[in-house]
């Protein structure tokens, strides 16, 4: 399989929320704290609290995906533990994709069992791994932040943050004005030769885990082309994954 298509399939396999800030406030627009705190705190609030937010240590997830490249549809299974640990199972039971992230080492499926990954995998891993300790580093402060600007998404206003990540491209969150939560995710990798792209993750159909919001429909994309759709049915949070879970065995 070739480094750009696994990239792409990496990215099929965050919640936030806005303040509600007056269009004018004496005659002035108001404007946004550069530094994003602002931002970040009413996002904490939205997901459930900085409190209840920063429980989170460990999450469970499992449902089904559809890939649109090849039509096939099957099993997916999500392990993440905070820090730095995270593994995908994509149709496990077709003798699909297994990838493990553990720190800064890579690993998915290939002759012989599991081998490390190549550079600009790892770095699609490590943003997958990124994007989906959110909000939870936003509460920590391990993820630090900064305001992008008012940014409309599908015909919405909204707002954009910037999270600047090690050994990973630049991570962007759309956060919607109204709902008050992460719709969309995105960063940009050089592929060498190939030039750039971008690969982003649309999330939709929230709903609260012990007092904390997790998106149950996620949308996967390279540009503008659909990859994959993600519906989990089940999400548990804080439950012990065993420490082989995230070892090349």
């Amino acid at each position: 399989m070739s480094s750009r298509r696994y990239l792409y399939i990496t990215a099929a396999t965050l919640g936030l929320s806005l303040l509600f800030f007056p269009d004018r406030c004496r005659g002035t627009e108001r404007q946004i704290d550069p530094s994003g705190s602002e931002l970040v705190a009413s996002v904490l609030k939205a997901y459930g609290g900085a409190g209840a937010v920063r429980k989170v240590m460990s999450v469970t997830a499992k449902g089904r995906i559809t890939e649109f490249l090849n039509g096939e549809e099957g099993n997916y299974a999500r392990y993440f533990e905070r820090p730095g640990k995270l593994r995908i199972e994509v149709m496990p039971e077709q003798g699909g994709e297994i990838r493990i992230l553990n720190k800064n080492h890579g690993w998915h499926v290939g002759n012989g069992g599991l081998v490390p990954v190549s550079p600009l995998v790892l770095q699609s891993m490590i943003y997958q791994y990124s994007y989906l300790d959110l909000p939870m580093g936003l509460a920590d402060g391990s993820l630090q932040v900064k305001y992008g600007g008012k940014q409309s998404h599908n015909g919405r206003d909204g707002y954009l943050l910037l999270i600047e990540l090690k050994n990973a491209p630049q991570l962007r969150l759309r956060i919607d004005a109204k709902t008050h939560l992460i719709v969309k995710v995105s960063s940009t990798f050089a592929m060498g030769m190939m030039g750039a792209g971008e690969l982003s993750t649309e999330y939709s159909d929230f709903h609260a885990i012990d007092g904390v919001l997790f998106p149950y429909r996620l949308i996967n994309f390279a540009g503008d082309t659909k990859l994959s759709e993600i519906v989990l049915s089940e999400i548990t949070i804080n439950r012990k994954i065993p420490a082989e879970f995230f070892a090349p065995k």
